[in-house]
């Protein structure tokens, strides 16, 4: 089932792993507090972070800032080389002056993740910068040297640029980032039973105003939403995880009751959850 990782240290780094894909959660999906930097070596993967798929090819790169659920499904057979970079934000604030640290941070508040296509350059630039990291050890206490966090920011400020070269960065205000709030709230809790109080209570916003702002944005009610996201997740689920019992399935989901899980997404994919992995293995959308 989905996994929350909690990490020790404020910064943790593993450079050109090359070992199949293993998570200590049953789905394979986790989250964590810390923001991400994943950069793809080589390899076929797909990578799923909350509703967003994306199609990995060598030299992109993934900006998360982790507490949204995301996974790896590399395909068997094929070398998976992957670096990953874990960091406390608040680390970086130490270390940045506040007129330039929205600019290196903002990429990763996206609740699907920054997926960027570096260019030759681009990517010939972040690898050095990479390998220079790996240089740099951090020590088994944690401890963070003041070299390796000056190399951290030279790669966020890289990160950034390419960012700004492939979509400026948009402000959320008022009404807009409320209305990513609560994306975010559905994100983290949506396999938990969510109530429209909570929501609100969680936001410091009245039940009425944060229904209503939501539909205004989004043209659905946060309820409607929800079950979009638990049917979305029970589809992935679906396809990359075969040797789950559909029972299982609607439990990770965030539904209580299989009956009402086979119900709902019937409603919204015209299938039952049964005859919609049978059409996956049919046509070859198998596990990865």
């Amino acid at each position: 089932m989905p996994h929350n990782l909690r990490m020790e240290h404020a910064v943790s780094y593993v450079y050109r792993q090359d070992q199949s894909f293993q998570s200590i959660a049953a789905d394979g999906f986790h989250s964590h507090l810390h923001y991400e930097i994943y950069y793809f070596h080589e390899g076929i993967c797909t990578y799923i972070v909350g509703e967003q798929i994306y199609q990995l090819r060598p030299g992109d790169v993934l900006l998360m800032h982790g507490r949204t659920l995301h996974r790896p499904h590399p395909q068997p057979g094929y070398p998976y080389i992957r670096s990953t970079l874990h960091f406390d934000p608040a680390l970086v604030e130490r270390y940045v002056q506040p007129a330039h640290l929205h600019a290196l941070l903002e990429p990763f508040e996206q609740s699907s993740g920054c997926r960027l296509a570096l260019g030759a350059q681009e990517r010939s630039d972040l690898e050095t910068l990479l390998e220079q990291l790996h240089r740099l050890p951090i020590g088994d206490d944690g401890k963070v040297p003041l070299t390796f966090m000056m190399k951290l920011c030279d790669v966020l400020a890289l990160l950034a640029s390419c960012c700004e070269q492939e979509q400026p960065p948009l402000m959320q205000e008022g009404r807009e980032q409320y209305a990513h709030a609560i994306l975010d709230y559905i994100e983290q809790h949506y396999m938990e039973d969510i109530t429209l109080e909570q929501i609100a209570d969680h936001l410091h916003l009245s039940r009425s105003y944060a229904a209503s702002l939501f539909k205004s944005w989004t043209g659905m009610t946060i309820f409607k939403y929800l079950y979009h996201r638990r049917i979305n997740q029970a589809k992935l689920l679906l396809q990359y995880q075969q040797k789950l019992p559909i029972s299982e399935i609607s439990r990770i989901s965030g539904f209580k009751q299989p009956a009402h899980f086979s119900r709902m997404f019937k409603e919204e994919t015209g299938v039952t959850p049964e005859a919609y992995r049978a059409r996956l293995v049919g046509s070859g959308m198998g596990e990865l």
